[in-house]
């Protein structure tokens, strides 16, 4: 391989890792702040003494991720 390859390889090499990096760091904050918005919603059923629904609109989360979440608390039990 002589330099010039080797330097479009290393390049490439390069921008893979980068890339996986940036999708790893993307994911494990989005799955970090699914998992404060569950703790949220249970503290927030606890002390409220309120359902799922109740807790979600109390934290404004939005309509289109109640099932999502609720789907999350589903899994926990």
């Amino acid at each position: 391989m002589d330099n010039f390859s080797k330097q479009i390889y290393e390049a490439g090499i390069n921008d893979g890792r980068a890339e996986g990096k940036a999708e790893g760091l993307a994911e494990g904050k989005a799955e970090g702040i699914s998992e404060a918005t569950i703790r949220f919603i249970k503290n927030t059923m606890l002390s409220d003494s309120c359902s799922v629904d109740q807790a979600m609109v109390k934290l404004h989360i939005p309509p289109e991720e109640h099932q999502y979440f609720k789907d999350l608390l589903a899994k926990e039990q």
